[in-house]
């Protein structure tokens, strides 16, 4: 301020004295005027102009009130950092009709703490860590560089595989994926990767060595890729998608297992080390309409020099889910992430309402026999109610049945390989 003030006072001195150095006669009273205006209107353009470079040069904080956590952005948006968690508690009761297990227990089933934001516009960066367990874990830890033909993302993250696991585990619809997406590892690795897109699709491809737990002096290789396209229509979306995966073990081998129905029950389905490399494939669909919503996705996997034969086994995996909102609010598909996303929620408990309620069920099966591998076969009936007390707040019920045939290397499935299994699993969870 005090050098716009100097400035015009130079200038208003500059004019008187152009002024007084004319003579008298020279000068009119229109002359005079026009000057002053010319002034003026100069000292209105410097003004205006310094304005602009002060806005441009600041640099202030700004409080995000829309998300429960807290959040700071400069206004020039350059810069942002915003703190990030999630809390799932969970309590699991389940039992097989073979008596090998009896479980009445309960588990902290994430605990996670990170920040995520930008740093000078273009580069975006995610780090995460989870407390659950007795163990600190990296979840995510990346950096995204934005260009105009696409993003590049570097370091610790999933490679996108399955509509259901690049969905984060926030706004799934059970408290627990298919059990494909486990039993086949579609998990986190260290690597580098490519997406683009647009309003209605996705192309996202990578290339990764092992994971952040992995000690081997050689990890392999994966490569993954997967794209996605849907439309809009009159009060609902649909979403078609296909991934795939290719991955060499280098010094690890590959195994395929499965819990029931949730994270610490007993795997009852299980091929043993078999292979050091496997290719899979993944083909998906969903639609949302109005308050209901369907999803499906099927899975080949095919374990290289596994079979009996030498040749590769070739294992599968899917599901079948639909579900419905009874308070009217809608299951959100975000076409330009290619993934479900959080729903909004019409009546919040922490303003008088009664929340979000949806119903769901599901039929989920997953088989790893054939060509001389008796892994198992496992079928899982599934039902579940969600109760959103807010966007960011649910209560989450799932009960399962589970059968499991030819199942033969569990010895707690007896020497037929038959068994079943009951689980009931309870859920508070909040993120932010």
């Amino acid at each position: 301020m005090l050098k716009r003030n100097n400035l015009l006072a130079l200038l208003g001195a500059t004019a008187m004295a152009t002024v007084v150095a004319q003579p008298a006669a020279a000068q009119s009273i229109d002359e005079l005027k026009e000057q002053l205006a010319a002034l003026a209107k100069r000292i209105e353009e410097l003004e205006a102009r310094q304005q602009a470079s002060e806005k441009k040069q600041s640099r202030q904080a700004k409080i995000s009130k829309e998300e429960p956590a807290f959040a700071l952005a400069t206004d020039d948006g350059l810069f942002e950092v915003n703190v990030r968690g999630r809390v799932f508690a969970d309590a699991v009761w389940a039992s097989d009709a073979d008596n090998s297990m009896d479980l009445k227990a309960t588990e902290m089933r994430s605990a996670r703490i990170g920040v995520e934001g930008k740093a000078w516009k273009d580069l975006k960066y995610v780090i995460e860590v989870d407390f659950a367990g007795e163990e600190v874990t990296l979840a995510d830890a990346l950096l995204e560089y934005k260009t105009s033909m696409g993003s590049w993302r570097f370091g610790y993250f999933k490679p996108t595989l399955s509509l259901e696991e690049i969905t984060s585990g926030r706004h799934i619809t059970f408290m627990e994926r298919s059990a494909f997406t486990d039993a086949f590892s579609f998990g986190r690795n260290m690597g580098i990767g490519y997406k683009n897109g647009g309003d209605n699709w996705t192309l996202n491809l990578g290339a990764f060595r092992g994971n952040n737990s992995d000690s081997l002096e050689d990890e392999g290789y994966i490569f993954a890729g997967r794209a996605t396209y849907g439309q809009e229509f009159e009060d609902g979306k649909w979403i078609l998608g296909a991934s795939a995966r290719y991955r060499d073990g280098g010094d690890a081998a590959y195994r395929y297992r499965q819990r029931a129905h949730s994270h610490i029950a007993d795997r009852f389905v299980d091929t043993g080390t078999i292979t050091d490399r496997d290719t899979t494939y993944v083909l998906e669909a969903g639609m949302q309409f109005g308050s209901f919503h369907v999803a499906s996705e099927y899975s080949a996997l095919y374990a290289k020099d596994a079979a009996a034969d030498g040749g590769s086994a070739m294992f599968w995996g899917g599901y079948v889910e639909a579900g419905w909102f009874i308070t009217g609010e809608a299951k959100t598909l975000n076409l330009k992430k290619g993934a479900w996303d959080r729903p909004e929620v019409n009546n919040p408990v922490h303003k008088g309402g009664m929340g979000a309620w949806q119903v769901a069920a599901r039929f989920d099966r997953l088989d790893m026999t054939g060509d001389g591998v008796y892994g198992g076969e496992q079928d899982t009936y599934l039902l579940g109610v969600n109760w959103y007390l807010n966007r960011h707040t649910r209560f989450m019920a799932n009960y399962a049945h589970m059968t499991f045939d030819k199942a033969f290397n569990v010895a707690a499935n007896g020497p037929d390989g038959e068994n079943d299994a009951d689980a009931l699993t309870l859920r508070f969870q909040i993120d932010w």
